[in-house]
C-alpha cells in the first residue's frame, strides 16, 4: 500500500516541473508557443523645438542700417534636435553671422537640455515705414515641424525725398525741356537747412525752394534734350544725380537720382525674328511694326534674302506706323551662321534701310567647320658634294653616307 502511494506522489511533483505553457492547448489539440513579451511603454518626448521668442520686435532703425537679431533654440526633448532649413521670405534677410566673431550659420544639431542659435539680419536700404520679416525654421520635431519667426519694426529716413528719384522721358526732335518736383522732408527732430544743388551733368539742372523752414522744402528739375543727339534706333538712357549741401551729417551731401530716356527715331518691334528650332513643321507668319516717333516715314521694298519667304506691307497708321507680315514656308530653318535678315527700304535719309535679324532660338552653337590638316612637307637638305677619294667623316652627325666610289678599271695591255 505504501509503495503505490509513493509512486502516485512522485508523479505528481515530476509533473508540477513541467511548464505551463506546455499544457495549454489549442481548440485544434496543438501546442503554442510562450506568449510575446508584453510592448514596452514608452513616455518619450522625442526632439522638442522651444525658442526665446518666435516674434522679435525689431523697433524704430535708420533706413541703410542692418537689423540683427539671434533667435535661442532650445531642445526641451529627449532626442537630437535636427534643424533641416532655415528659409527667410524676400532677399533683403539672410542667415548668418550678425555680428563679428559669431555663428555663420544656424545650430544644425541640438542635443536634449542643450541650445542652438538662428543669427539673422535684415538690409533696410530699400525698406520704409512699417516692416514684418519671416523666417521659417523646418526640423525633426514631430508636433512642429515647422516654426514661423517674424521680425517686426520700423524703418525711416531722416530726409525723405517723395518720389525718390527724378525720371523724364523725351522725343528725340524735343527743343524744350521737362520739368518735375519732388518733395523732400525733414524728418529729425533738429532743424534741417539744405542749399546749393548741382548736378552731376548738363542734360539736368534744379531750382530749390523752401515751403516750411526747416522742414519742408520742394526741389524742381528740369531736363533738357542733350544737343548733337546722333540719330539712332536705340533709345538712349541718361543717367545723373542731383546733389545739395544738407546740415545732417549723415546726409551730406545729398543726392538724388535723375534718368532721362530719349525714345529712338524709329522704334522697330520685335527687333529681332527669333523662330523656334527645327524645320517649321507648318508655315508660320510673324509680324513686325515700325513706326516713326517724329514725323512721316514712307516704307517700301520689303524682303527676305532666303528663297521661299514672302513679304507683305500693312499700315497701322497713315505714313507713321506700318506692320510688316513675313511668311516663312513649312519645313523654313534658321540655322547658325546663316545669317537671314528682313530688309525694308524707307525714304528717311538718316535710316535709308532698316534690318530685322532672322535668327533661331539662343544657345544654338554655331557650327564647326571640320578642321583640314595638312601634313608639313618635310624638306631635306641638300646634300654636301663629294670629291672623289675623300670618305666622308666618321664622326659627322646626320651626314649621309658618301656614294661608294667606283672601281678603276685597269686596261688591258695589247
Amino acid at each position: 500500500m505504501m509503495k503505490p502511494l509513493l509512486r502516485f506522489a512522485l508523479i505528481l511533483a515530476g509533473g508540477a516541473t513541467i511548464p505551463v505553457w506546455l499544457s495549454a492547448q489549442t481548440p485544434g489539440s496543438m501546442f503554442v508557443g510562450p506568449p510575446a513579451p508584453a510592448a514596452v511603454s514608452s513616455n518619450g518626448l522625442g526632439p522638442r523645438i522651444q525658442f526665446n521668442t518666435e516674434n522679435y520686435a525689431a523697433g524704430t532703425n535708420l533706413a541703410g542700417d542692418l537689423i540683427r537679431y539671434t533667435f535661442v533654440v532650445t531642445n526641451s526633448g529627449d532626442e537630437t534636435l535636427v534643424l533641416s532649413d532655415v528659409k527667410p521670405s524676400c532677399g533683403c534677410t539672410t542667415v548668418g553671422a550678425t555680428t563679428p566673431g559669431s555663428a555663420t550659420t544656424w545650430t544644425h544639431e541640438i542635443a536634449p537640455g542643450q541650445t542652438g542659435v538662428i543669427p539673422i539680419q535684415i538690409i533696410t536700404s530699400n525698406l520704409r515705414g512699417q516692416i514684418t520679416k519671416t523666417v521659417t525654421v523646418t526640423s525633426n520635431d514631430r508636433t512642429r515641424p515647422s516654426v514661423i519667426l517674424q521680425v517686426n519694426g520700423v524703418v525711416w529716413l531722416p530726409i525723405e525725398v517723395a518720389p525718390a528719384m527724378a525720371s523724364f522721358s523725351l522725343m528725340p526732335d524735343a527743343t524744350n525741356g521737362s520739368t518735375q518736383v519732388l518733395k523732400i522732408f525733414n524728418r529729425m527732430e533738429t532743424p534741417l537747412t539744405l542749399s546749393d544743388p548741382q548736378s552731376s551733368t548738363n542734360a539736368f539742372s534744379a531750382v530749390l525752394k523752401t515751403n516750411v523752414p526747416g522742414q519742408e522744402f520742394e526741389l524742381v528739375v528740369s531736363a533738357s534734350p542733350p544737343p548733337h543727339l546722333p540719330s539712332s534706333l536705340n533709345m538712349t538712357v541718361i543717367q545723373g544725380e542731383i546733389r545739395l549741401t544738407s546740415s545732417a551729417t549723415n546726409r551730406n551731401p545729398l543726392a538724388i537720382t535723375v534718368f532721362e530716356t530719349i525714345s529712338p527715331e524709329i522704334t522697330i518691334f520685335p527687333p529681332t525674328i527669333q523662330l523656334p528650332a527645327g524645320p517649321l513643321a507648318q508655315p508660320s507668319t510673324i509680324h513686325v511694326t515700325v513706326r516713326d516717333n517724329i514725323g512721316d516715314l514712307a516704307l517700301s521694298e520689303p524682303a527676305v534674302n532666303v528663297p521661299g519667304v514672302a513679304v507683305s506691307i500693312g499700315m497701322l497708321q497713315t505714313n507713321r506706323a506700318y506692320v510688316l507680315s513675313v511668311a516663312f514656308p513649312q519645313g523654313f530653318e534658321a540655322r547658325p551662321g546663316q545669317n537671314a535678315v528682313l530688309t525694308v527700304k524707307t525714304d528717311n535719309p538718316r535710316f535709308p534701310a532698316l534690318n530685322v535679324p532672322v535668327t533661331p532660338p539662343p544657345g544654338l552653337a554655331q557650327p564647326i567647320q571640320p578642321a583640314i590638316t595638312v601634313p608639313p612637307v618635310r624638306i631635306s637638305p641638300p646634300l654636301p658634294p663629294v670629291r672623289a677619294g675623300l670618305a666622308a667623316p666618321a664622326n659627322a652627325a646626320n651626314t649621309p653616307p658618301a656614294p661608294p666610289i667606283p672601281a678603276l678599271r685597269a686596261n688591258p695591255r695589247s
